[in-house]
């Protein structure tokens, strides 16, 4: 049987982007799993380049077993957010860690890899950030997803009055309810395109 394992970039549980790549890894019907990179330990890359002579870091944390269970998935989902108009912090460092993986051969060669990008601003430029590495590593890049998302300012405790304030500028001086947030659930339009990408991946696997 074959398996897909998606990649959460996000730290926040069950949030926009979980509920997003579930939905797609759902849509494929074959088994799946879905990793939190929030949760692992994952050091920064040195720069070293002793991964050189063996295709293996020399940093000893959670990436051997993340590179290992990419390496044995027939199908990979990326799922990153956007900061600072690019992909966040832990995908960045997750995307670093790969290097391992280039020398010589391109061990990564082929990968068919779906990415799904998040946020309330810029997740095109998050989604541009995944996309040049997965291609950079010559994997097989066999489709997108740009969801929704929401600003750190709906859940400050200063939203409605900050200077700053992204719910300000995007809604006006009018009061954060459960209303203000984005649900990927309750836009239809990219629930069916998740669904899409999930079969997508799906007829890939089968060709």
């Amino acid at each position: 049987m074959k398996k897909i394992i998606g990649f959460n970039a996000s730290p926040t549980k069950a949030g926009v982007l979980e509920t997003a790549m579930t939905k797609v890894l759902k849509s494929t019907g074959y088994e799946f799993e879905l990793i939190s990179l929030a949760k692992k330990e994952i050091k920064y890359c040195l720069g070293c380049v002793g991964c050189a002579k063996n295709n293996k870091c020399i940093l000893r944390d959670d990436m051997d077993e993340l590179l290992e269970k990419f390496m044995e998935a027939d199908a990979v989902v990326f799922g990153g957010i956007t900061r600072h108009n690019g992909a966040n912090a832990i995908m960045q460092n997750f995307m670093e860690r790969f290097f391992p993986l280039y020398h010589r051969k391109i061990l990564s060669t082929g990968k068919p890899v779906a990415i799904v990008s998040g946020g309330l601003y810029s997740a095109q430029e998050a989604y541009k950030d995944m996309s040049g590495f997965v291609n950079g590593f010559k994997m097989n890049e066999v489709g997108s997803l740009i969801v929704g998302g929401n600003a750190s300012c709906y859940k400050c405790g200063f939203g409605e009055v900050c200077p700053q304030s992204a719910h300000i500028a995007i809604n006006g001086r009018v009061p954060i309810t459960k209303d203000t947030f984005y649900k990927f659930e309750n836009d239809s339009e990219c629930v069916k395109k998740a669904v899409e990408l999930g079969k997508k991946i799906a007829d890939t696997l089968k060709n």
